[in-house]
């Protein structure tokens, strides 16, 4: 039987372990045999290759040697290195750093071979010479000044090589998208002498797909600037949609899918659109007058947009005059000079003072006619609109039409004739009976009797005012702060807003008086961008106030009107 050990035997041991046993003569590793060492291992420890939070970057030798043992192709190796000297390429400086590092390891010269595939580019640098050469074959046709290069690459390409560059790189070197977007700018520039390339603001941008290696080329417009005089009536701004087919074409449009055979848009677009052999075209004028509406003075600006154009610069003064001969006489431009992006913006946006001649007929007006003119506006804060002050509130497609703040509506009945009425048939009385809500009970004299109860007692009309009264009543207008609630003719396609309008000047007015009585007055007036001026003259039934007709208690037939100038530029 074996004695259990005691505690005073397990001291002794205790005692004995740490007091003797690491000096005694018997080693544990006698019997071991030495293995060869060899050199190789000895300056490439295993943890560079097991422990690579241990490998330095580069540019230390070390951290070179590994972006090549990598298989890191010639232009990364280049890039991520840090060794580029002056002047030199990225593909140069990655081969002589290939060098340098083979130098002293043989074993790393064939490493490309076993590693094919570029670990930071996938090859792709490999492939800058061909994407040039898809590139300069797009452009041609093209009479491009400045050019700019694009990529596009998968997300997942992208992190994954600015992860392993920024563990393995030189601090600060260049990442993969700009430098094949440098690269092979580098190559066009030697192949396009007068090509410019740009980072911004180009003509065309050449848009690299480097999944599929090809190339999307997006044309920017060409812009033209000028001012253009309408001199005949009946022309509308730009193109009309035909509305009985919707700009498909139909027997009604001549299958031209247009309202009007004719535009300024067309007239300025069509021979100028050749001249830059672009796709089509986009006017952008400082503002729109009406289709039966001259422009005079010295013209309102517009800026003419050609997209996808062939070339971007021609001569403007031969464009001009091509415009003027072929609209013979019906509209003409002038100032034309090269524009761009940023001018359109100025163009449309610019609030600019407007000066207009206007010419109506003054008849008489009736006291419910005056009523409505003079029906008080609902000048509530979500209606009126200020500039700069919130966003405007569009009333949507399908909501509710009735406004109570829409001024009174003029409810005409007509005036029944006796003689008319004998001629008709009973049921035909009986109708109109029930039609006009009296009674359709009894013989036919009884029924024309009851229609004939029901016409509007004779109209009363106001007097009309004398020529010192009108001309009174246009000069006190100048000044004069307009409510004008969205006019009817444009409520389908503007927001129903009470707008706030200065009319700034009012000067030579003059009225005419014919044989017959007939009344004509013709003055000029300056106001604010936006004011409605034909609402101005005959109120638009209580939409606009003050207007002339109520303020002169007559009611203003508007004959034509001109714009005579816009005060811009």
């Amino acid at each position: 039987m074996v004695d259990e050990p005691t505690h005073d035997d397990e001291e002794d041991w205790m005692k004995y372990a740490n007091s003797g046993f690491g000096s005694t003569d018997y080693s544990l590793w006698d019997d071991a045999q030495e293995l060869d060492v060899q050199e190789e291992h000895l300056e490439e420890p295993e943890q560079l290759e097991e422990h690579t939070e241990e490998i330095p970057r580069a540019p230390s030798p070390a951290g070179l040697k590994h972006l090549v043992r990598m298989g890191a192709c010639d232009h990364c190796l280049g890039r991520l290195g840090g060794k580029r000297s002056f002047q030199q390429s990225n593909e140069e400086s990655g081969r002589q750093i290939r060098e340098s590092i083979c130098e002293g390891n043989q074993r790393l010269i064939n490493i490309r071979e076993e590693i094919p595939l570029c670990p930071f580019c996938e090859n792709l640098f490999e492939e800058a010479e061909l994407l040039a050469d898809v590139i300069e074959d797009s452009l041609q046709g093209y009479d491009i000044e400045k050019l700019q290069i694009g990529a596009r690459f998968p997300k997942d390409q992208i992190e994954h090589e600015e992860g392993i560059r920024k563990q393995y790189a030189a601090g600060g070197s260049d990442a993969l998208k700009p430098s094949l977007v440098k690269t092979i700018s580098t190559m066009l520039n030697e192949r396009l002498k007068d090509v410019t390339i740009v980072n911004d603001k180009p003509d065309i941008l050449a848009l690299i797909d480097v999944l599929t290696l090809t190339v999307t080329l997006d044309v920017r417009s060409a812009y033209i600037y000028g001012r253009y005089k309408k001199h005949e009536r009946g022309i509308p701004q730009t193109r009309w949609p035909c509305r009985a087919c919707k700009g498909r074409g139909c027997a009604k449009c001549n299958y031209t899918g247009q309202q009007y055979a004719s535009s300024v848009q067309d007239l300025i677009g069509n021979p100028i659109i050749e001249m830059f052999e672009g796709r089509e075209h986009a006017f952008h004028g400082m503002g729109r007058e009406d289709i039966d509406v001259r422009c005079l003075g010295r013209g309102r600006p517009f800026v003419l947009e050609i997209k996808e154009p062939k070339r971007w610069d021609i001569d403007y003064d031969a464009a001009m005059n091509l415009v003027n001969e072929q609209a013979d006489g019906s509209i003409e431009i002038t100032d034309v000079r090269r524009s761009n992006r940023s001018e359109v913006v100025r163009v449309k946006d610019t609030p600019a003072e407007k000066s207009y001649t206007i010419r109506f007929l003054v008849e008489p007006l009736s006291k419910p006619e005056l009523d409505v003119l003079t029906a008080p506006l609902d000048l509530t804060e979500e209606d009126v609109q200020k500039r700069g002050r919130g966003r405007r509130k569009h009333r949507r497609r399908g909501d509710k039409k009735d406004n109570p703040k829409k001024p009174l509506e003029r409810v005409e009945v007509s005036i029944l004739d006796e003689s008319e009425l004998k001629k008709m048939k009973k049921a035909e009385l009986v109708e109109l009976c029930i039609e006009r809500n009296c009674s359709e009970k009894g013989v036919k004299a009884d029924l024309i009797a009851n229609l004939l109860a029901t016409n509007p007692e004779p109209v009363e009309f106001l007097p009309l005012p004398d020529e010192a009264t009108i001309l009174e009543i246009i000069d006190k207008l100048e000044g004069v702060n307009l409510a004008q609630r969205t006019p009817e003719r444009v409520a389908h396609r503007r927001a129903d807003l009470v707008r706030r309008r200065k009319v700034i000047e009012t000067r030579d007015a003059n009225v005419e008086v014919s044989d017959s009585g007939e009344i004509s007055v013709e003055f000029t007036l300056r106001c604010e961008s936006g004011t409605y001026v034909k609402e101005t003259i005959h109120g638009d039934d209580g939409r606009t106030q003050p207007s002339i007709a109520s303020l002169i208690k007559a009611k203003c037939t508007v004959e034509w009107l001109d714009v005579g100038d816009i005060h811009a530029d």
